[in-house]
């Protein structure tokens, strides 16, 4: 298992250094910060909360992580998330379910976490077993899940407003005169996905529009299969003017895509991402370009925090908190032309 050493001496930072990128500073640098979290994700990094954890008389609050503590979209609510802990004198402990090598079962994780966490945050998308729910289900710890959906009562989801957000994002580009709108969509076993195609389709409804399927290319979450997508989109024929992405890595693949088919943003194609998060790729410079969808994701952290505290505490508080992003509108976007 990696260790703040092993990321120290690859990068060439002090490991005080590194210690405070990955708790959260805001006084490293950009580039130091970018060096320590690649470097973090390539050698597979896991914090290991446990130890410190053991020298310190605190509460525990359980963290369960679909996604690396380094992942940019994910990186806010973490430094909220631990923020508030630290200041509120709560230990955490931290685990991961994305499938890599060495992380714990859902099962493991649940029943370690019932022995000595006051209370469990579920962060992002989860896929739970009937027997995984059963036990969930039978926690005396309170639950919250932001992001996901965990069927089983008593648990408090703060979420997105998905179609909210997605009806509106289509719904600028009609405005500015697009007619034909393509959507990239990430896989349909993932809620989100399907709510933002269903917001996307009914304005396309609402406005008297036909809903052509294929114009609807079904991606992924992550940039080069997103880039794969779009330019099968842009090779098939179809004609469109505007896109409506699923989240900003979309976007930046599809405007990657849309440069090497020799398409100018915003001239001849309109693009809408998701998220508002700074992508970590070879055309990270466009991203600032990019209109979007802001995710108000450390408001959404500190509601969840708070809620989760409340439950613990004993005060009752609504089972679900929906907040709705807000239209950022950048350069990726313009009204459309007759070319």
């Amino acid at each position: 298992m990696s260790t703040i050493n092993d990321i120290a001496n690859a990068t060439g930072v002090s490991c005080s250094t590194v210690s405070r990128v990955l708790n959260g500073s805001e006084r490293i640098s950009k580039e130091t910060t970018r060096k320590v979290m690649e470097m973090a994700i390539k050698l597979d990094y896991k914090h290991n909360w446990h130890s410190e954890i053991a020298r310190m008389d605190k509460h525990v609050i359980g963290i369960v992580a679909s996604s690396p503590i380094s992942n940019l979209f994910y990186f806010p609510i973490w430094r909220s998330i631990f923020e508030m802990a630290d200041m509120l004198g709560y230990g955490i402990e931290f685990y991961r379910t994305d499938g890599t090598n060495g992380i714990r079962s859902n099962t493991d994780i649940i029943r370690t976490l019932e022995e000595h966490a006051d209370g469990i945050l579920y962060v992002g998308n989860f896929f739970f077993s009937k027997e995984e729910l059963k036990i969930l289900g039978e926690l005396k710890c309170p639950i919250v899940s932001v992001f996901g959906n965990i069927d089983i009562p008593n648990v408090i989801h703060v979420k997105t407003n998905n179609h909210k957000a997605a009806y509106e994002a289509t719904n600028y580009l009609i405005k500015l005169g697009h007619t034909k709108i393509a959507h990239i969509m990430a896989q349909r076993s993932f809620d989100q996905a399907n709510e933002r195609k269903e917001g996307y389709v009914k304005a396309l409804e609402d406005n008297n529009l036909p809903v052509n399927e294929n114009l609807i290319a079904v991606g992924d979450l992550y940039y080069s299969q997103a880039y794969k997508c779009s330019l099968d989109l842009i090779d098939s024929g179809n004609e469109f003017s505007a896109v409506f992405c699923f989240n900003d890595e979309c976007a930046a693949a599809f405007i990657r895509a849309a440069k090497d088919r020799n398409w100018k943003v915003p001239d001849d194609i309109s693009i809408v991402g998701f998220d508002d998060v700074l992508c970590d790729n070879d055309i990270s410079k466009d991203i600032p370009l990019i209109t979007t969808m802001r995710q108000p994701r450390r408001d959404m952290a500190t509601y969840a925090f708070n809620s989760l505290l409340n439950r613990i505490r004993g005060i009752d508080v609504p089972i679900e908190k929906v907040f709705n992003p807000i239209l950022i509108e950048r350069f990726s976007t313009a009204p459309f032309r007759v070319i």
